[in-house]
């Protein structure tokens, strides 16, 4: 017969706390990638990546930043950058200064996709998550936020990302 675990660990409001702000992001995030996918034929990741290059100088990254900030292998990476040159929507540029460094640069379709894109998510942004809170609330929740990216990053420095786009 099994035993059972403790209540009281089972019970801890960290827990719950902790698996309010996943299921929220997880419920948040299936929103808004239905939303992208069915308007624009793009899932999130590539929306997410497309965004990244698309606000960076020159609309390009190296492929080692792109994969840092989106907690990605640079596996992962390639893989969704041959997805979106497959599309026209990038092209890889060599870094004149190192050749190994690749660049991933916007291409003009692009940079009109995205341009496109952007406004349903920020229809999808204003009915979503921030109508949800009060403009106190938000003003409190983004420090909060960037606070915790930089102690996860400063804590797990150099530790590759588990997520592969599929």
């Amino acid at each position: 017969m099994a035993t059972s675990p403790k209540t009281s660990a089972l019970d801890d409001a960290r827990i719950t706390q902790f698996g309010l702000f996943v299921e929220a992001g997880r419920r948040l995030s299936r929103i808004m990638e239905t939303s992208i996918r069915e308007q624009h034929g793009i899932t999130g990741i590539q929306f997410e990546a497309m965004l990244r290059v698309g606000r960076s100088p020159e609309h390009r990254m190296s492929m080692s930043q792109l994969a840092e900030q989106m907690v990605l292998t640079s596996g992962g990476v390639t893989r969704l950058i041959d997805r979106l040159a497959a599309a026209g929507l990038v092209v890889r540029v060599s870094c004149p200064e190192d050749r190994r460094v690749q660049w991933t640069q916007l291409t003009d379709a692009g940079s009109e996709k995205l341009v496109a894109v952007v406004e349903t998510h920020l229809d999808d942004l204003d009915r979503h998550f921030l109508s949800a809170m009060s403009p106190d609330e938000l003003e409190t929740l983004i420090p909060v936020l960037d606070r915790l990216r930089t102690h996860c990053t400063e804590s797990h420095a150099g530790v590759a990302g588990a997520e592969t786009p599929t």
